[in-house]
């Protein structure tokens, strides 16, 4: 499976609907981690400035392609091909290509890769990481942790349902 940059580009901007809704004033997550994060309505209504939002934009789109590659499995054996892609239309990795390549490709699937990528092995020791060491408290994790344990989760069904073109 060779990546379908659509999709991935899409999926890059799904945190920032994630954050209106997480992080808006009104719910949840918003005063909430407003105060837990110490931001003073002064700093909460200073603009985000256009290289910013590139920026963050450039960091999903990293974000999106990560869990691309984690979780269309058929993207591996490309990788085992290198830069042949010849290779690919022809004896065992073909055949594989055309026995397995569309498993795995469904909203379940990424479900339990959004669950693991962000509540196990990513997001929970990068940000627990963070919060120690940042003298945080847990109310801060437990927003901070929630988003983005969401965001990966609904990032890594599209992406693997639609992220992955085949390679013939």
């Amino acid at each position: 499976m060779l990546p379908n940059f659509y999709v991935i580009g899409a999926c890059a901007f799904i945190p920032f609907f994630i954050a209106y809704a997480w992080f808006h004033p009104k719910a949840f997550g918003g005063d909430t981690w407003k105060n837990v994060a110490n931001l003073t309505d002064a700093q909460m209504s200073k603009a985000i400035s256009p290289l910013q939002l590139i920026f963050s934009v450039f960091l999903n789109a990293l974000i999106s392609m990560g869990i691309f590659i984690l979780t269309v499995h058929g993207t591996h054996v490309v990788a085992m091909t290198g830069p042949d892609m010849e290779a690919l239309k022809t004896g065992t990795a073909q055949a594989f290509l055309q026995e397995y390549g569309n498993n795995f490709h469904t909203l379940q699937h990424g479900i339990s890769h959004g669950l693991v990528m962000g509540l196990i092995f990513f997001v929970v020791p990068i940000l627990g990481y963070a919060v120690i060491f940042e003298r945080k408290s847990m109310k801060y994790f437990l927003v901070n942790a929630g988003f983005w344990g969401i965001s990966l989760v609904i990032m890594a069904m599209i992406i693997s349902r639609w992220g992955g073109t085949p390679v013939f």
